[in-house]
């Protein structure tokens, strides 16, 4: 475990899956992750990469051949080389040594978590070290306290985003963990939505096209807050648990989970990442607490 410390906050980072642990206040002492509670989702914020969501049956083609994959990729299973530690930075890094059999492409995936002020910033960068172009998706998954506190309801909170925005969800599949080509109105020219167990029934409420660069997730009975800045990514997925878990994550994605019925390759999926030789893609997401 590595810790990350400055005067607002106090962070654990776990090399497995590059994942957040814990986001402490150090004014309020409150642990603003998701407890990781193995009866609801023993994660908390793990890394997505190569894929992001589910492929049709854990298996995607690319340059020809079958892969199996199981959702979100291998990145959040696996154990990153810690490059680079000081007191408010951590630089980790994975490479394609042992992925040959999911995945054919050679590249270099860091993850930097640096500390400023009251805001975790994930910089999150891709290199081809490939002969050909790569492809890929790649994503966040964090995990928030909600309800922050035990005697809070988690309906007392609400998802703003930055901007009024009109969207709607992309439905799924279910049974499939894949997209089903319908959709359902989420806002209208609004800012926030309340958070509702019933909402999450079918899995995460995923959205795009949207012109916030922020999103955050609030009470009405307190300020404390949690916003999630993001750069460079298309897609948003807001998830709970099925049950009554107490979490929320916000995960900011570059492509998404299969729809039915796709039959072409990696490279064909809507928002997958196309990478040139020797060239190198970075995203950014922020976490920011209102203590």
């Amino acid at each position: 475990m590595i810790t990350l410390k400055n005067d607002f906050l106090e962070v654990d980072i776990h090399p497995k899956g590059a994942e957040i642990h814990k986001m402490v206040g150090l004014s309020d002492q409150m642990n603003y992750m998701w407890k990781r509670d193995k009866a609801y989702w023993a994660n908390s914020a793990p890394i997505l990469f190569p894929i992001v969501g589910k492929v049709i049956n854990d298996t995607y083609r690319a340059e020809g051949k079958e892969y199996h994959l199981t959702q979100h990729g291998f990145a959040r299973h696996n154990e990153f080389t810690v490059e680079e530690t000081a007191d408010d930075r951590v630089v980790l890094t994975l490479d394609n040594e042992k992925f040959k059999d999911v995945y054919p492409y050679d590249f270099k995936l860091t993850v930097t978590y640096t500390l400023d002020m009251n805001t975790l910033c994930c910089h999150i960068k891709v290199e081809n070290k490939d002969d050909k172009t790569i492809y890929f998706g790649v994503g966040g998954h964090p995990a928030f306290a909600c309800p922050m506190y035990e005697n809070e309801s988690s309906n007392d909170y609400y998802v703003e985003f930055e901007q009024p925005e009109t969207l709607s969800r992309r439905l799924l599949d279910v049974e499939n963990s894949v997209y089903n080509g319908e959709t359902q109105p989420l806002l209208e020219n609004e800012k926030r939505f309340f958070v509702r167990q019933e909402m999450f029934k079918d899995d995460a409420v995923v959205v795009t096209d949207f012109k916030s660069k922020s999103v955050s997730l609030k009470s009405i009975n307190h300020n404390k807050a949690v916003t999630l800045h993001m750069e460079n990514f298309n897609f948003l997925g807001i998830w709970a648990t099925r049950q009554v878990g107490g979490l929320l994550a916000l995960e900011p994605w570059r492509s998404h989970a299969d729809d039915a019925g796709f039959t072409g390759e990696l490279k064909d999926k809507e928002d997958i990442v196309s990478l040139p030789v020797d060239q190198t893609f970075e995203c950014c997401f922020k976490i920011e607490i209102t203590q």
